[in-house]
């Protein structure tokens, strides 16, 4: 079979007057190339039911002739401008029935809320509808039911909700394990490799344009910036290109490379039946929300502080009061006291401390927002601390002080493995 013609569809009046940026396409554009997929065409379209239904229809037409397998988010919604379902059923010529596990879902809602069953709306019961003899797509964040319904021999319209936080988790556990079930993807070996704390813009200038003339014919690259790291991406047919590519970027990088840092660190930790515990002070608790994501993370992870202020770190971490007062408690000392402090309070195996000033306020010219100190107590006892200047806003440096933290503790796991 030839990789299928993708096209991603997104719906929405919304959109389409520019009063809603479209975030959903791009980002399954980006997750369909990393698993080895090109997308021919995005497509946005108003809340136009003849519109959405003559687009459908030229891809069905399309179908044909080779694969065709069409993205389309939006317009499963229950107020009246959802006409995702009503399309497709014109399309396809069937009917719809209600999920069971949906409606349960949506009863036990309602339940809740103190309600009844009766009280829910005709709209709202809609959103646990699809076509028959469809593939469903559960959802396991929101009520609306996405679905796979077929359009011609290995085509598929795929469609599933506009909001980003209930497509993304239906596209990552639901439709990619089918889609690598039914498409291969086009013949093509893919590299991925992560570079922390330098810019898209510097990676392509110093690496990418580089060596573009004996690194890259017959090898395509992408890059996705994330924050505190970017996503190095290279495809090609042939794999020791590939491998060329990569031992270059390596070489190039020592020691800012690596590879998924969540996935590592988790399965690293269990399999070598390693623990870690967390002190936190700038992030308020994200780096034990990431290291506590995956399923299992009970293992390995004992538990943390959040020791926000002067006071709980001393009293909690036993952080000195002249360390605070004669290095503040945005400093090396402070981080590295911190560190101690969490092992031997919780004899972990490898222990990890953040503090920082996110601001917007806080700074001082010797200090200014963005200033993370991370400490890092390893299995063989030894202590590091590294120092950091964030870029962005409050958000953006909470979220890369507790990502770079991850990369900390996936190169202390890596060394200890060599």
């Amino acid at each position: 079979m030839e990789a299928p013609y993708i096209v991603i569809i997104a719906t929405g009046s919304e959109i389409t007057a520019g009063r809603s940026l479209d975030t959903n396409s791009g980002w399954m554009a980006n997750q369909l190339f990393e698993l080895g997929w090109k997308v021919k065409k995005i497509i946005a379209l108003p809340d136009d039911p003849d519109l959405i239904l003559s687009e459908l229809q030229i891809l069905k037409k399309l179908s044909e002739s080779r694969p065709v397998l069409a993205l389309m988010t939006g317009g499963l919604g229950p107020t009246e401008d959802d006409y995702t379902l009503e399309t497709v059923l014109k399309l396809s010529g069937k009917k719809s029935y209600s999920v069971e596990k949906a409606k349960i879902r949506l009863q036990r809602i309602y339940e809740s809320r103190g309600k009844q069953y009766s009280d829910i709306l005709p709209t709202v019961i809609r959103q646990t509808h699809v076509p028959e003899d469809c593939k469903t797509l559960d959802n396991s964040v929101g009520i609306a039911v996405g679905f796979m319904e077929s359009i011609g021999v290995d085509s598929y319209l795929v469609c599933m909700p506009g909001v980003p936080s209930e497509m993304k988790e239906m596209f990552t556990r639901r439709l990619t394990p089918e889609l690598k079930r039914i498409y291969p993807r086009e013949n093509l070996v893919q590299k991925t490799k992560w570079l922390w704390n330098i810019g898209e813009s510097l990676y392509q200038k110093d690496f990418v344009e580089t060596h573009r003339e004996e690194l890259f014919e017959g090898v395509e690259w992408g890059v996705t910036a994330n924050r505190g790291y970017i996503k190095c991406i290279f495809q090609s047919t042939d794999s020791n290109k590939l491998e060329t590519v990569v031992a270059a970027l390596e070489s190039q990088y020592p020691k800012i490379i690596s590879d998924d840092v969540f996935t590592f660190v988790h399965e690293e930790l269990i399999s070598k039946k390693l623990t870690i515990a967390v002190g936190e002070s700038c992030t308020g608790g994200l780096l034990g929300k990431k290291l506590t994501d995956p399923p299992g993370s009970s293992s390995y992870f004992i538990g943390g502080f959040l020791t926000y202020s002067n006071d709980l770190k001393q009293s909690l971490l036993g952080v000195s009061k002249d360390t605070l007062d004669q290095f503040g408690a945005v400093s090396k000392e402070t981080a590295i006291a911190m560190a101690k402090g969490i092992s031997e309070k919780t004899k972990a195996d490898y222990s990890i401390s953040i503090t920082g000033i996110a601001g917007p306020d806080g700074g001082s010219d010797e200090k200014p927002v963005g200033t993370v100190w991370i400490g890092i107590k390893s299995s063989d006892g030894s202590i590091e601390s590294h120092s950091y200047l964030f870029p962005g806003n409050r958000e953006s440096i909470r979220e890369n002080a507790s990502n770079t933290a991850l990369f900390l503790i996936y190169q202390s796991l890596k060394q200890r493995k060599v």
